[in-house]
């Protein structure tokens, strides 16, 4: 994967996390997550619980759990082949810098309909998002029972996301922590070897 690919990828990812915790404060699920990010596909799996969401991908043969804890205002990058992780804070310039839904911002979202999605009464919105800076235009489904986006897809087809399997069940508080005996990194840390 090229440099500007992962940047994109964890971009898009952080994004994801900082939307659903934006908006997710009761749901407690699991589900099967798709990203389609600069026509590629990439699957995963992802954890919510309150404000806490962890999201597991696999891209080129490498896997990475990224981990948004807004109570501690952190984010957790765990790079199993490494068996290390990294801690960011979530502060107001990171926010800046990634799509975040702000009160704001959801104040902005303009309903445009209503959906099912993976079995989910949603509504429909479109909205903008600020992107270090420059506006990007997104539709997106808001799961009414889970209170979080479900499916949300950029207006330029670049960028991409949907839960699929969603089972609403108790998640361990430990998925939201780093991996016993895993060691913290400064960043910028070594991204494993691309193939």
């Amino acid at each position: 994967m090229q440099v500007h690919q992962r940047r994109l990828w964890a971009a898009a990812l952080g994004a994801i996390c900082l939307l659903w915790a934006g908006l997710a404060f009761g749901a407690e699920f699991s589900a099967t997550l798709i990203s389609k990010v600069g026509g590629q596909e990439i699957p995963g799996k992802v954890f919510v619980k309150g404000t806490n969401v962890r999201n597991e991908v696999q891209a080129m043969g490498q896997s990475g759990i990224h981990i948004t804890r807004l109570d501690k205002k952190l984010t957790y990058i765990i790079l199993p082949q490494q068996q290390a992780y990294t801690e960011m804070p979530i502060t107001g310039d990171l926010q800046k810098n990634m799509m975040t839904l702000t009160d704001k911002d959801k104040a902005k979202l303009k309903k445009i309909g209503e959906d099912t999605i993976s079995g989910f009464v949603c509504d429909k919105y479109e909205t903008t998002l600020s992107h270090q800076g420059q506006p990007l235009n997104f539709t997106i489904w808001i799961a009414r029972d889970l209170g979080v986006p479900v499916k949300v897809i950029s207006a330029d087809g670049t960028f991409g996301m949907e839960y699929k399997n969603i089972k609403q069940e108790q998640v361990a508080d430990s998925l939201f922590e780093p991996p016993s005996g895993f060691r913290r990194v400064q960043v910028p840390f070594a991204l494993p070897p691309s193939k």
